[in-house]
C-alpha cells in the first residue's frame, strides 16, 4: 500500500507524508493496530491537557476526564503471608495509577465469580513438595476438574513464589499458569518464577502487568498525591534489601554434655535499628561458606582465589565471592542445570530429565562433589555463573519483643553430617556455631509471617506442637502471654531425643507451668526407651482432651520438620478427630481443612 497517496488529503505536506510512508510501510497489520491505539491515546492525553489548561486545573487532579479503566482482580494463595503481602502491594500500585482493583484470597473466592473477571493476576506460593497452600487447594482442584469453566474472556498472568532448593520449584504457580491457558485464558505477561529473594522480580512483574493493563485501558487519571506524607529523608529502614548488622549478645549450647545434638540459643542486639517483630515472625540470617569448603572448590577448579570476578555484589576476588556471595551447600537444581549446560554433560542432562532422579542425586551433595564427579576447566567467572546467589536462612524467632525489647532470640540446630566421603555442615548454622562469637556481628532482617500468629482473642485456648527447634515460636508465644498477663488455656507438646540432655528451655517451661502461663505440657523423648516415642504419640494418648479443646475453640499450631514430623502430626490429628468425633476419615479431613481455612490450624514447617 502506498501510504503517501493515502495521506495526500490529510494535514501533511509532501515531505511529512514521504517520511511517514518510509516509517510505516514495513509494518504488519498488528503493529499498525498497536500504533493506532498509541496515537489515539496521545490524542486523548493532549485533549485532557488542553482542557485542564483552559480551566486552569492541573491534569493530575482533573476528575472525570479519563476513560474508565478495566478492573483488575488479584487472587492470592499464601502459606506464610508473602503472596498476600505482594497482592496488597500490587493493589496499592494499581490504585496509584488510577486503576480499579480488587484483592481476593483463594480461600474465600467463589469459583462462579470467574465468569465476571476480565483481568486476573495470580500470586501463589508452593507448599511442601510442589503442593498448593491449603488456601489455594479448592480453586486449584476446581480448575483441574471436569467442571472447570471456559476462561477465554480472561487476560491473566501468574507470579509464582517458591524455593529453588526444592525440586518442585514454584510448581503451584506453574500449575495455575498452565491450566488457565488450557481453559482458554490469554496470558498477557509471561509467568514469573521467584526464589526466596523474590522482591525485585516480583516488582518487575507487577509493573509489567499494570503497564499492560493501563495501555489497554487508555488514558487514566492519577489520584492526587500532593497531600501524602513523605518519610523523613534521614530515616533508615532495615529490611531484606538493607540488612542490619546485629551484635551477638549471648550464645549458649542448650544441649548438655553427652548429647548427640548441638542446639544454639542466640541473643542478638537490635538497639538503634528500629526493627520490630511479633511472635510467629522469622529472622533471616546470612551465613558464609566454611573456609575448608571454599578452599576445596578453588583447588578442584585450579583457581588461586585472587582472580577478579563480576558478582551480583560488584567486583571482588573469587575467594571473597565464594565465601560470602554464593551457595556451595547444599547443591541445588538451578546449579545442577547450569553446570550440565556449561559442561555439556550427558550424564547430568539425563539426571535432569526426572524430578525423582534429581532429588535423589542432590541429597547430601554440595558443589564440590559435583566438580569432583564432573570435572571441568573453569574460568573464575564461569564458576561464579553456575552458582546460586547466597540466600538467608530463616529461623523462627524465639522471643517476644515486648518481653526482650531491643533484642531478638533464635534457636538454631547445628547441621553436621558425613556424605560422599566428606564431613559437611549447614552453611548458616555452622557460621553461627563455629565462625561467630559474642560481640561479632551478623547480617539479619525480619520476615513477617501473617499466617502464624496468636489468636486475636487473648482468651482463646492454644495447642502448640513443637519438637526440637520447632519449639522456638512457642517460647515467643509464652513470653507474649506472660507480658500481657493473659492466662488463656495453653498446652505444649515437646519432643527431642533424650530428657537429660535435650530438654530445650526446660527451666522456662517449668516456670511457665508454675505461674499458670502454660496450662499443660506433654513431652516425648524418643531415645529414652526401647520403643521410640514422638509428639504424635503423646497427642494420641490425650485424644479425648485434645479433641475437647478443639471443640471449645482452641487454635492448633505445629512447627518443625515438614518431611516427616508435620505429616505424622497431621495423621494423628485426623485419627483423633475421626475416633473422638465419631466421623469418617473424609469428615475428619474436612474438619481439619475448616480449621486451616479459619486460621485455627497454623503450621510453620520447613
Amino acid at each position: 500500500m502506498d501510504l503517501k497517496k493515502g495521506l495526500e488529503r490529510g494535514p501533511f505536506n509532501d515531505s511529512q507524508a514521504e517520511k511517514l510512508n518510509d516509517a510505516l510501510s514495513g509494518l504488519d497489520s498488528g503493529q499498525l493496530h498497536w500504533l493506532s491505539g498509541f496515537f489515539s491515546g496521545l490524542n486523548q492525553k493532549a485533549s485532557i491537557a488542553a482542557t485542564a489548561a483552559d480551566s486552569q486545573v492541573p491534569t493530575a487532579t482533573t476528575a472525570g476526564v479519563a476513560l474508565v479503566p478495566e478492573k483488575i482482580n488479584i487472587l492470592f494463595g499464601s502459606h506464610t503471608g508473602h503472596s498476600e503481602a505482594l497482592a496488597h502491594q500490587m493493589a496499592a500500585q494499581a490504585k496509584e495509577r488510577g486503576l480499579e482493583v480488587e484483592v481476593l484470597d483463594m480461600a474465600s473466592f467463589k469459583t462462579r465469580n470467574l465468569k465476571s473477571i476480565k483481568n486476573l493476576a495470580v500470586i501463589v506460593s508452593t507448599h511442601g513438595l510442589g503442593e498448593p497452600p491449603v488456601q489455594a487447594e479448592d480453586l486449584h482442584k476446581h480448575l483441574h476438574g471436569k467442571k472447570a469453566p471456559d476462561l477465554s474472556h480472561i487476560n491473566f498472568s501468574v507470579l509464582a513464589l517458591g524455593d529453588s532448593s526444592y525440586v518442585d520449584f514454584c510448581q503451584t504457580g506453574k500449575d495455575f499458569d498452565a491450566v488457565l491457558e488450557t481453559l482458554g485464558a490469554k496470558r498477557i505477561v509471561p509467568r514469573q518464577d521467584c526464589d526466596v529473594d523474590y522482591e525485585d522480580l516480583a516488582e518487575a512483574w507487577q509493573t509489567l502487568f499494570l503497564d499492560t493493563i493501563a495501555q489497554s485501558s487508555g488514558p487514566i487519571s492519577v489520584p492526587d498525591s500532593s497531600n501524602s506524607v513523605a518519610a523523613p529523608a534521614n530515616a533508615v529502614v532495615y529490611d531484606k534489601k538493607n540488612l542490619f548488622e546485629a551484635t551477638i549478645l549471648e550464645k549458649i549450647n542448650l544441649n548438655a554434655t553427652g548429647s548427640s545434638k548441638e542446639t544454639i540459643h542466640l541473643e542478638l542486639d537490635l538497639e538503634g535499628s528500629g526493627i520490630t517483630y511479633e511472635p510467629g515472625d522469622a529472622l533471616g540470617v546470612y551465613g558464609s561458606n566454611a573456609p575448608k569448603l571454599v578452599q576445596g572448590v578453588l583447588e578442584a577448579t585450579n583457581l588461586t582465589g585472587e582472580e577478579q570476578v563480576s558478582t551480583h555484589n560488584g567486583e571482588k576476588t573469587v575467594l571473597e565471592a565464594l565465601t560470602y556471595d554464593y551457595e556451595l551447600t547444599p547443591l541445588s537444581k538451578p546449579t545442577l542445570s547450569k553446570y550440565a549446560e556449561l559442561t555439556d554433560s550427558a550424564r547430568l542432562k539425563d539426571i535432569l530429565k526426572d524430578n525423582n532422579t534429581i532429588a535423589e542425586y542432590l541429597l547430601g551433595r554440595d558443589v564440590l562433589d559435583l566438580i569432583h564427579e564432573e570435572p571441568y576447566e573453569f574460568s573464575a567467572n564461569e564458576l561464579i555463573s553456575v552458582l546460586k546467589n547466597n540466600t538467608a536462612r530463616m529461623y523462627s524467632i524465639a522471643s517476644s519483643q515486648e518481653a526482650v525489647e531491643d533484642e531478638v532470640h533464635l534457636l538454631v540446630s547445628v547441621v553436621r553430617y558425613n556424605a560422599f566421603g566428606r564431613d559437611k555442615e549447614g552453611q548458616c548454622s555452622s557460621t553461627l556455631a563455629d565462625r561467630l562469637e559474642v560481640d561479632d556481628k551478623v547480617k539479619i532482617f525480619v520476615d513477617k509471617n501473617t499466617r502464624f500468629k496468636l489468636p486475636e482473642n487473648p482468651d482463646t485456648p492454644i495447642i502448640m506442637v513443637g519438637p526440637g527447634t520447632g519449639v522456638a515460636p512457642f517460647r515467643a508465644f509464652m513470653q507474649q502471654l506472660e507480658v500481657s498477663e493473659k492466662k488463656a488455656p495453653s498446652w505444649l507438646f515437646f519432643g527431642d531425643r533424650n530428657f537429660t540432655t535435650d530438654f530445650l528451655y526446660q527451666a522456662e517451661w517449668q516456670q511457665y507451668l508454675k505461674e499458670g502461663v502454660l496450662t499443660k505440657a506433654d513431652v516425648a523423648f524418643s531415645r529414652d526407651q526401647t520403643e521410640k516415642q514422638y509428639v504424635q504419640h503423646k497427642m494420641l494418648e490425650n485424644s479425648k482432651e485434645l479433641y475437647d479443646w478443639l471443640e471449645n475453640g482452641a487454635h492448633f499450631y505445629v512447627c518443625g520438620d515438614a518431611d516427616k514430623m508435620a505429616k505424622d502430626v497431621d495423621v494423628a490429628l485426623k485419627q483423633i478427630i475421626q475416633e473422638q468425633g465419631g466421623v469418617t476419615l473424609e469428615k475428619a479431613e474436612q474438619y481439619i481443612k475448616n480449621l486451616q481455612l479459619s486460621n485455627r490450624y497454623q503450621a510453620d514447617i520447613y
